[in-house]
């Protein structure tokens, strides 16, 4: 025996009555982390759903605070109603307060409070889809929206193609030009009704007399300016109109954004007057120094009817005060079609029209999808008896919901309040 070994007595104690196994502790391993598989499995769901949503959003902000200063359309130039937004906003977050009663009241094994919470959850769902179905179909009635199978009825600029695909939408639901030019006058001019024979008249529709109305004092007008008169953009010194002014106010006739181009509409207006007025003028001389040439008079016969027939809107239209809708982006030609139940809508000059459209039913239509996948997790329990072996269920699909609520908290300043 050693010299170390005659300090330990036969119970394994040296002679200071030291345990020697006093420094071994007893650990206990989980075979997993401490959540269910559910959780886990579901939190790597929402991860990529997170990214999912943050590309969506990401590039709605590049696209939306990249844009020109002023030409991204206001909620109210797009039938974007705040008040909506916000009552939906006020749905969602009083959900996800039901369903963490849900939730509570299951692990407690109370089954009557926990379905009837469940059910306040299921209905403010349907709730918010309401309210979004309603918002969809007004821009669907105004036509904001994109269209995959054609062009939409939004333009991003006021130019000569919008005036060509303006005229086309107004000819094809059948308003009658009030005069042609060269040897088509007479021809034109013969199958205008006559303004005083009332049985005519009162047998058009309303929506038939605003078309044709538009058609006579605003897009014919616009056709003569772009084709006669010179065009001081590309020429200042020249004694004529600014195109793209012109054709601006014409866009604001069919859908007013008074913010923007209310006042170079009306400055557009009066410098019409003045040069319809001095045009008006010279007509008779050069009338007179066309002699027998017909088709200088046709020309010349056109020209004054259509400089009568603008002269005739801009002076009642100076006497007509701006209704405060549209100042806030509404009224115009489109809403009095509307209004008149007619199915026809003109193209529209919105700026990043087009853009906000598809960006906005892109990101609102995938978070309504997840709205609806959230109402079939929420429909199944409502058949059980949601006692505490069914709490895992429901704080996992209140989870989702969670994020489905946090996702629209997102949306709702970027599309409602920016």
């Amino acid at each position: 025996m050693s010299e170390h070994e005659d300090h330990h007595d036969e119970h394994g104690h040296d002679d200071h009555g030291h345990d020697d196994h006093h420094g071994h502790l007893q650990l206990e391993y989980e075979d997993a982390l401490p959540i269910n598989n559910g959780k886990v499995c579901l939190w790597l769901f929402l991860s990529t759903e997170i990214m999912f949503f943050a590309g969506l959003i990401g590039t709605y902000i590049v696209l939306r605070f990249g844009s020109p200063a002023g030409t991204w359309p206001s909620p109210h130039d797009v039938h974007v109603d705040e008040v909506w937004g916000t009552v939906n906003t006020f749905i969602l977050i009083l959900s996800s307060f039901t369903v963490v009663l849900t939730y509570e009241a299951t692990k407690r094994n109370q089954s009557s409070k926990a379905k009837v919470c469940l059910a306040f959850t299921f209905l403010c769902g349907c709730a918010f889809l309401g309210i979004k179905m309603f918002e969809y179909a007004g821009k669907f009635e105004h036509g904001i929206h994109p269209n995959p199978g054609g062009r939409s009825l939004l333009y991003e600029q006021a130019d000569v193609y919008y005036l060509r695909d303006l005229r086309a939408a107004v000819t094809n639901a059948g308003a009658i030009p009030l005069a042609a030019k060269s040897d088509d006058a007479e021809v034109a001019a013969a199958q205008v009704p006559d303004a005083g024979d009332v049985t005519q008249v009162e047998s058009q529709a309303p929506d038939q007399v605003l078309l044709e109305d538009f058609l006579h004092h605003s897009v014919q007008w616009a056709e003569y300016v772009v084709g006669q008169v010179p065009d001081t953009q590309q020429n200042p010194q020249a004694e004529g109109l600014n195109h793209r002014d012109v054709l601006i106010a014409l866009a604001q006739e069919v859908y007013p954004i008074e913010r923007r181009y209310g006042k170079l509409a009306h400055a557009t207006h009066h410098a019409e007057q003045l040069y319809i007025e001095s045009r008006l003028k010279l007509l008779p001389e050069l009338t007179t120094a066309a002699g027998e040439d017909n088709d200088v008079l046709n020309m010349l016969a056109y020209e004054e009817t259509i400089l009568n027939a603008r002269l005739k809107f801009l002076s009642s239209h100076s006497h007509e005060a701006t209704s405060a809708d549209d100042a806030h982006g509404h009224g115009g030609l489109n809403v009095k079609l509307h209004d008149a139940k007619s199915p026809v809508i003109l193209p529209m000059h919105i700026p990043s029209g087009n853009m906000f459209s598809a960006t906005y039913f892109l990101l609102t239509g995938f978070h309504a999808l997840h709205v609806i996948v959230g109402l079939i997790l929420f429909a199944f329990p409502m058949f059980w008896t949601l006692e505490k072996s069914r709490a895992n269920y429901i704080e996992n699909a209140g989870l989702y919901w969670h994020f489905v609520d946090l996702v629209w908290i997102f949306l709702f300043p970027l599309f409602y309040l920016f």
